[in-house]
């Protein structure tokens, strides 16, 4: 199952649902069972939250990487979220962790240039820092993203470092259900895949 069909179910889940919802909530109404229908009403309630949230979340992340990519057209884009580490390390090299979560899950965007790495920010005009790329610079290993550990990509060269949690499916993403993304992104900054710019799917 590809990501577009993932993304299909997943809405489909949601839909049904909140169709399921609404139509109980509509008869307990009907029939005077208050409490019962409270019940239906906060449930779908909650169902347009997450709605909202992993729309929000998808449509930030595509953005972040079709931004940085306007500024470096054909370079390799690797999306993702920020991990709680990012700003910290942010802080470290003097630049901006301007909108990021200390939780991690915001987005990002990394660059990869001829001999840098560049981290972008959603609607920044220039990169907040650069990472030199180096033999072995770029591992996976786990990262602190929201109450637990996921698997992420570090690329360090000594002084500088960045991590994210890659977001080419950016509903798994979301819930840190990763996979395979993290050796493509892996290979795609350590520049062993060349490939045109990457936009986040589903």
């Amino acid at each position: 199952m590809n990501a577009r069909s993932k993304r299909t179910l997943y809405v489909g889940l949601l839909v049904v649902i909140g169709l399921w919802s609404a139509l109980r909530l509509t008869v307990d109404l009907a029939s005077g069972r208050s409490e019962a229908a409270t019940l239906w009403g906060a449930l779908l309630a909650v169902l347009a939250i997450v709605a909202l949230a992993l729309l929000a979340a998808t449509r930030r992340v595509a953005g972040c990487a079709a931004n940085a990519a306007r500024y470096r057209p054909g370079a390799v884009v690797v999306p993702g979220f920020t991990t709680a580490e990012m700003p910290d390390i942010a802080r470290h090299q003097g630049a901006s962790g301007r909108g990021w979560l200390p939780m991690g899950g915001s987005p990002v965007a990394v660059v990869v240039m001829p001999t840098e790495l560049e981290v972008w920010g959603r609607k920044d005009t220039s990169p907040r820092w650069v990472v030199q790329r180096t033999p072995d610079g770029v591992t996976t290993n786990g990262a602190v993203y929201g109450n637990r550990e996921v698997p992420a990509v570090w690329a360090h060269d000594g002084l500088a470092a960045v991590v994210l949690v890659p977001a080419y499916r950016p509903l798994r993403a979301t819930a840190g259900m990763v996979g395979e993304d993290v050796d493509r992104a892996a290979a795609e900054l350590s520049g062993t895949v060349r490939r045109g710019h990457h936009t986040a799917g589903g």
